[in-house]
Formats: C-alpha cells, structure tokens, sequence
C-alpha cells in the first residue's frame, strides 16, 4: 500500500498513514489544502528498476492527480527527510520538534470510494451540488461542516463512532440551554500566538470557547456530552485529556485572559465626552484602543488622554466659546437692524411686578439673552431666579462681596463668583435710619416666614411620598421596580426569576383551564427554561412550538411564538443592543396554544409590575 505523510507547520505536528490504496491516496489529496506536494522516489521505481514515472504511472489515479501539479522528489527516510525540508522552508531551527498525531488504521472502517465521494459532492466537483449542503442545516457551515465531511471520508473506530453516536443522542435529549459552540481554527490560532499578533478579539473568541467548555462542565446533562466529545477530540488533536483536567486548564487560562483583555461594560472604558465637542471627535481618536486591555495595565496612557481631553474642553470653552457668541450676536435676529453686538445693562430686572411671575419672565428673558449671545450685565433681588430650570451656557453668576467686621456683615463693593441669596436688607434698612422697632419686628417676622416654609416643604414631600407607596401597593410590582435601583447582575438575575415564576404561573393556569374545556388532549407539564447571553436553545426546540420572553438589559420585556426559536432567537440577537438578551422559552403543544398564550402574557404582565 501507500504511506500519505502530513506535516502542518503552525501545530508542528506531523502524522503517517500507511496501507493505503492509490485511491484512498488520491482521495486524500483532493481534499486537503497544502502549500507544497513531494513524492518520494520508490513511486517511479518499477521492477525493472528504471526511474520514469511516466512510463510506470501513466494512466493510473496517482499519476493523473500529481502529474497536473508542481511536485518535487525526495529520498532516503521518509519522515526525516519531509521534516528537514519543512524545517528549511519556514526557517524553523533544527531542533525544532514536530509532534506525531498519527491515528493507527486499525479497527477503522473502510473510507468512502473515490467514485462515490465524487458523486455525492463530499468532493468539490464542478456540476455536482454537495449532499452535505442538502441534509446539513442552512447555517451550517465551515469547520462544523468539514469535520462531518472528515468523518465521511475518514470513518473513526467502533468506539470513537459509538462516543460520537452518544454525544448526538445525548444532545438531542437534553432541556438546558447550550453554548454557541465557537469555531476557531486551530493553526490560524497558534500562528497569531507565536508571532504575537493577537488581537483583543481573538482574545475574547479564545475566552468564548475556554467560557464553553466551564459552562459544559458546571451542567449535569452537559458534562456527559463533553466526556463523550474527548474521544473524537483526542483523534483530531493527538492529545488525551481528562475533563477535570481540561476543566480545570480552562478555568485558569479563561481567567488569566480576564485579568488583561476588557470584556465590555467597564465604566473606565468609556469614551470621553464633552458638552462643547462633538462626540464623532472623540470617537474617531478613542475607539480604535480604547476597550482592548484593562486600563490598569496601561494606566499612565489613560491618565495622558484624559489630561488632554480636559485640555481640550477647558480651551475650547475659554477661548472657543466666547468667539462663537459674538458671533451669534453679530447674526441675532435680536439685535439692531445693522446687525451690532447687543450689550445690554439692566437693574432690578422686573422689580414692578408680583414676585413669583417676575421671577419666571426675568428667567426667561436672562435665557433668550444667553441663547442669541448677547453680552451685557443684569442685577437682580429675585433670588428665586437661581432655583429656576434655565438652560444656560455663556451666563456667569455673580455676587456681592461681603466681610464681616464687629460682628456685622458688610460689603465689600467687590463682585465675585458665585450666587448670592443675601441682600443685607435689614443691615441697609439701619443704616438709612429706619426705626430700629420695626427692624426687630421684620426680622422676627422674617424667621417666622422662613419657619413655615420649610414645614410646608417637608410637609408636602411626605405627602407625595405616601401617595406614590399607596398608588404602587395596588399592583405588585418587582423588587427592582418598588426600590428604583437601577439593574445590575445581581438584581438582573433576581428579576430574570421573577419573571419565570409569574410566566410559569400564568401558562401553567391556562393550560389547566383548556385541559379541563378538552381543548388539548393531555395536561403537560409547564417547564420555563432560561437561554442566557451566549448559549441558543438545545436542540429539542427544533420543530416545535413555544413561547418566549426576552429580557433586555433595560428592564423592557418581549414576547412572541415560533416553531422555529433557534432561528428567532438568532434574528432578535442580530439587532443594535439585543446580542446578551435573556430569553425565557416554555415549549407548547401546537401553534394555536402558543398564540393564545402569547396574546394572555402581553395582557396579564403589566398587572403583575412587568
């Protein structure tokens, strides 16, 4: 027979296979990739001890596939000599080691025949549509596709097909959620790590798949599926492991990736922003690093970028903003007919009216005055102005400064920042000779004023206060909604149960009530199950009718009804905002049941609080 030997350099490993037919050989070049071809000179060796390939070859599988193509000769040992050549080619030192993976023949069954393998389109070929393409999933594809279509032309032994078999019954039985099964090709991996070139990204796919196998392994109807995948695993890879002790690797190198790598939602990482600077600029210079590595390993470059961008902002409103406004007034429709810059001074701004609404027209005024740039200088004893919801932006406040001497407050005739609330009205009233009599009775009237206000104030927080607990205790509602905490982990998945009881009570409740109409001919039992953000339905839901609840990160809730929840899940997570969703699903017999639950949930969750 033929001896096929592989060697790929980025795993460095190597693997023979011998007692093959010229067919099996041939099968085996069609299907794989490979950068260079050598053919060992024994194959143009014929009896008669000639050496022309063609006239020993010419005509058969082997000669036909090789002769099309760029190949070198080789002697002596097979093995030694494919690894020396492989070490040159890539500039490898001579010591490097190559791994063996081979997998002995013995036991195995029989490949599928060139001939056959050609017809079903297991092998490209041009005008015949692939079989795998027909009974596989339509979203079934890359390295998931190829290693069925290894199996195919590389059948394993009796016993790694029966953990195979296993696994798949095993998968097919299960009810809890399942990992996304990330796919990362081997070589391309272990080429990035060795030249150092990994991204973030690949950081955080390597972190998927490492979060997948923990998950598997933490999961009771999972971990038998993952101790029956190693069998096949160790076939692929070359290497036996333990599932404890993968388990276990797992754990450490998931949690050293998490110490360096940011996985997303750390508040450190956000993007500066600044009220006078458009956000496109600081996206356009922040997103291309920011939200790869823990800002605790770079923590001086993040120090620097937010220095200056407080440069950044404090320039631009000293020296920015100010040109901008005179620009504004020079454009104002407020100003004279030629355009000029309006200054306006004003004292005692609406002081001939009824305090509250001169209060309110003199704030309006200060604001349109800001909003059209206008410069000018306004005083003011409505001190109530400063407790008004204005939206100012090029208004600076302003106050009288005050000292005391002999224990009495006086002014200093020197303005300062900041409000002032104070008028020295009774101070002032002295001075100007009022009647000391009547000063005393203000000032006491004064406190009394001041006294009662502030009662009144308590007096109607309290009462709102009771008026929202009276309002809420009509309807229950959640824990998270009764406090006005914002979600975090912890109280998401304390809503996510909440959730479940009051969805699992609610369907349990009408499957009961059309059981006992005979509306459905058997009672079932009512199972909610929680898909979390990165796992997908298990396979049971295939074809079956259920409904769903999904969970956003805000609190909001979805419902809906499908015969197809892997496919539904897949479109509600492809939209802005929806990736880590939770999703609780019940499964229900038949479509017409899942309409109508459906339609009682999006009625009976707002009374319960949702």
């Amino acid at each position: 027979g033929y001896c096929l030997i592989s060697v790929l350099e980025t795993m460095k490993t190597y693997s023979a296979e011998e007692g093959l037919t010229e067919e099996a050989v041939v099968t085996k070049l069609r299907i794989c990739r490979y950068h260079h071809l050598y053919l060992h000179s024994s194959l143009r060796n014929n009896s008669s001890g000639t050496s022309r390939w063609g006239e020993f070859g010419e005509g058969g599988l082997l000669w036909g596939e090789c002769s099309g193509k760029s190949f070198e000769w080789f002697d002596g040992n097979p093995i030694e000599e494919l690894l020396c050549k492989v070490r040159e080619i890539y500039g490898l030192e001579e010591k490097t080691v190559f791994r063996n993976v081979s997998v002995s023949l013995e036991g195995r069954p029989q490949p599928l025949y060139l001939g056959t393998a050609t017809q079903i389109g297991v092998i490209p070929t041009e005008g015949i549509p692939s079989l795998l393409k027909i009974v596989l999933p339509p979203n079934f594809g890359g390295l998931p596709s190829l290693y069925i279509r290894d199996l195919l032309l590389n059948p394993p032994s009796f016993d790694v097909a029966s953990s195979v078999q296993e696994a798949c019954r095993l998968m097919g039985s299960i009810t809890c959620s399942i990992p996304e099964f990330t796919c990362i090709p081997a070589a391309k991996l272990v080429k990035l790590l060795e030249s150092k070139e990994v991204n973030h990204i690949e950081f955080c796919r390597i972190k998927n798949v490492l979060d997948e196998v923990l998950f598997m392994g933490s999961n009771a109807e999972l971990s038998a599926i993952l101790n029956k995948l190693l069998d096949p695993a160790a076939i692929v890879t070359g290497f036996k492991v333990e599932a404890d002790i993968l388990v276990n690797e797992c754990s450490f190198i998931s949690q050293r990736i998490a110490e360096v790598i940011s996985l997303g939602g750390e508040s450190d990482q956000a993007i500066t922003s600044s009220e006078y600077i458009p956000k496109e600029f600081f996206n356009d210079m922040e997103s291309s690093w920011k939200g790869r590595v823990k800002r605790v390993h770079a923590e001086e470059e993040f120090s620097n970028v937010d220095i200056a961008a407080e440069a950044l902002s404090t320039a631009v409103i000293e020296d920015f903003l100010p040109i901008i406004s005179r620009v504004k007034s020079v454009m104002s429709s407020n100003g004279s007919s030629k355009g000029e810059i309006s200054y306006v001074l004003i004292d005692e701004i609406c002081r001939g009216t009824e305090t509250a609404k001169g209060t309110c027209i003199a704030g309006s005024i200060i604001e349109r005055l800001d909003n059209v740039g206008c410069i000018g200088i306004i005083s003011t004893h409505l001190h109530g102005i400063f407790d008004l919801p204005l939206s100012l932006h090029n208004t600076d406040f302003k106050a009288m400064g005050t000292e005391i001497i002999d224990r009495c407050i006086q002014p200093t005739w020197k303005l300062m920042d900041g409000i002032c609330r104070e008028s020295l009205a009774f101070q002032t009233a002295r001075k100007e000779g009022m009647p000391d009599l009547i000063i005393r009775r203000a000032e006491e009237l004064y406190l009394a004023m001041s006294t009662n206000s502030k009662q009144t104030s308590s007096a109607v927080h309290h009462e709102i206060s009771i008026a929202n607990s009276t309002v809420n205790s009509l309807v229950e509602k959640p824990n998270y909604l009764r406090n006005g905490l914002e979600l975090q982990s912890g109280s998401f998945g304390l809503l996510r149960k909440e959730i479940e009881s009051v969805v699992t009570t609610i369907c349990k409740k009408k499957l009961l009530d059309l059981y006992n109409k005979r509306s459905i001919s058997e009672l079932i039992e009512v199972v909610c199950v929680a898909v979390g953000a990165r796992e997908q339905p298990p396979p049971s839901t295939v074809g079956r009718s259920s409904i769903y609840v999904i969970i956003r990160r805000d609190s909001k809730l979805y419902i809906g009804q499908t015969d197809d929840l892997v496919g539904r899940l897949s479109a509600h997570r492809s939209k802005e905002g929806m990736q880590d969703a939770t999703i609780l699903y019940i499964l229900v017999p038949g479509k017409s049941i899942a309409c109508q639950l459906e339609t009682l949930l999006i009625n009976q969750l707002p009374l319960k609080g949702f």
